[in-house]
């Protein structure tokens, strides 16, 4: 990982990428994207639940891996769509630009601007305060996911936690 990264686990399966890739516990951010927005398609809460460190991060530059863990599937629903939402409303926010939407191999993009086009005006105004900050013409969002066996299982995730810290 170079210097201009930063790691967020998505609780609560993410948790168990800490022990899992070994990653440092006193070098992790949380933060949580619902797989729920993504079933529901509540992509408007789903920006305006958006973590603030995240943001800004993103706005400075860094490369910003996201891990998950999936409840049925290799690949949580947080980091399949829901990372690639949050890259193409940041980059139409804050470049002015277009990014191709790749979900499971297939160009979205139709949809997306059907959706970013329903946006609040909540919404758009939280990702726009970040761009005052920009020190980067691209957004380094990146996800890591496996699936989980402990889906639903919170007793796990806290006797996980408790382990680690």
């Amino acid at each position: 990982m170079n210097k201009k990264s930063k790691v967020f686990i998505n609780l609560t399966n993410g948790i168990e990428a800490i022990d899992k890739y070994n990653l440092d516990p006193d070098n992790v951010s949380f933060l949580r994207i619902q797989s729920s927005h993504c079933e529901g398609h509540s992509w408007d809460r789903m920006l305006l639940d958006l973590d603030n460190n995240l943001l800004m991060h993103l706005a400075l530059g860094y490369e910003c891996i996201v891990y998950d863990f999936g409840a049925h599937t290799e690949y949580s629903k947080a980091v399949y769509i829901g990372l690639e939402w949050i890259k193409y409303c940041l980059n139409r926010r804050w470049f002015n630009r277009i990014a191709k939407p790749i979900v499971k191999g297939k160009d979205i993009s139709n949809y997306f601007e059907v959706e970013y086009a329903k946006l609040s005006k909540y919404a758009k105004k939280k990702i726009d305060y970040y761009k005052k900050f920009l020190l980067t013409d691209e957004i380094k969002l990146n996800g890591i996911s496996t699936i989980t066996e402990h889906d639903n299982k919170n007793e796990y995730y806290i006797d996980l936690v408790k382990d680690i810290y």
